[in-house]
């Protein structure tokens, strides 16, 4: 069997194992997002048309929606994929798939899986927050609202990329499933640190911000931060190119180094040390 025939295998086994919980979570965000949508509409129903903006407020309201979004897609695609290695490990089943594929095709098999559950939920999400937005004249975007949606969706996929195999990771050290809080627990601050950085800096000009512009060029902030400024217009191509480079170098070498603590981690009973996992990491 090729490799990309045991990817889609493990792709299609995710896909199916994690279709209930994927339905709870995009119904949960959905009924979030529209809520708010139908909130403000319910606020602005006694002016008689849609609250328009200004360039610059636009581009504020589209940096602040796409800081959020990236923020809470990341985080919970990443929990799940945490959460699901867990139980692989707790049910032994791990073993038995190990024996059969590369540890590292598992890895990049789940990672796609949840990958296109992020990916789903993020355009369900926006999309419906835009239509209904538009049905009830919550609000009047400008035209650049699709450009701001394609950066969304770019960066996710580069941030999810990034973090994804560091949360596969992270979930064959713990012990029990019921345990992939704490693991999480570091890799989301980060997650934070980046999202915080965002939230303050959509709120003012970009232009001039230097915080802003060196955690748009650091891998593990980029994603929550470089489309903040993409959307605002205040970003050289350069930048841009550079910031790009430095996540993927940057997700190849975690990528390395995952492999062999996921393939270690799995095969090791309780919990387990870093050092540990790549002693017994499958070669």
């Amino acid at each position: 069997m090729r490799w990309w025939q045991t990817v889609g295998l493990v792709v299609q086994r995710e896909l199916t194992a994690r279709r209930k919980a994927a339905l709870i979570v995009t119904g949960v965000l959905v009924i979030v997002a529209v809520g708010l949508v139908v909130l403000v509409a319910a606020v602005n129903s006694g002016n008689g048309r849609p609250a328009s903006l200004d360039p610059a407020e636009a581009d504020e309201v589209l940096g602040t929606m796409g800081v959020i979004i990236m923020f809470m897609a990341i985080l919970m695609t990443g929990q799940v994929l945490l959460i699901g290695v867990a139980e692989e490990k707790n049910s032994r089943v791990a073993e038995v798939v190990l024996g059969a594929m590369r540890p590292r095709l598992l890895l990049f098999g789940k990672v796609i899986a949840i990958g296109l559950i992020g990916l789903f939920e993020v355009l369900l999400t926006g999309g419906l927050v835009l239509v209904v937005g538009g049905r009830l004249d919550t609000i009047e975007l400008p035209a650049a609202t699709g450009g701001a949606v394609a950066i969304v969706v770019l960066w996710f996929l580069l941030g999810f990329g990034f973090y994804a195999t560091v949360y596969a990771a992270a979930g064959s050290l713990v012990a029990r499933h019921q345990n992939a809080a704490n693991a999480a627990g570091p890799i989301n601050i980060v997650v934070m640190i980046g999202y915080f950085i965002g939230v303050i800096s959509s709120s003012g000009e970009a232009a001039g911000n230097q915080l802003l512009k060196v955690a748009s060029l650091t891998p593990p902030l980029a994603p929550t931060t470089m489309p903040l400024r993409m959307i605002q217009g205040d970003v050289q191509v350069w930048e841009i190119a550079a910031s790009i480079t430095l996540l993927v170098l940057a997700a190849y070498g975690l990528i390395l180094v995952a492999e062999r603590v996921y393939s270690g981690g799995l095969l090791s009973s309780g919990k387990t040390r870093i050092r540990e996992a790549f002693r017994n990491a499958v070669r």
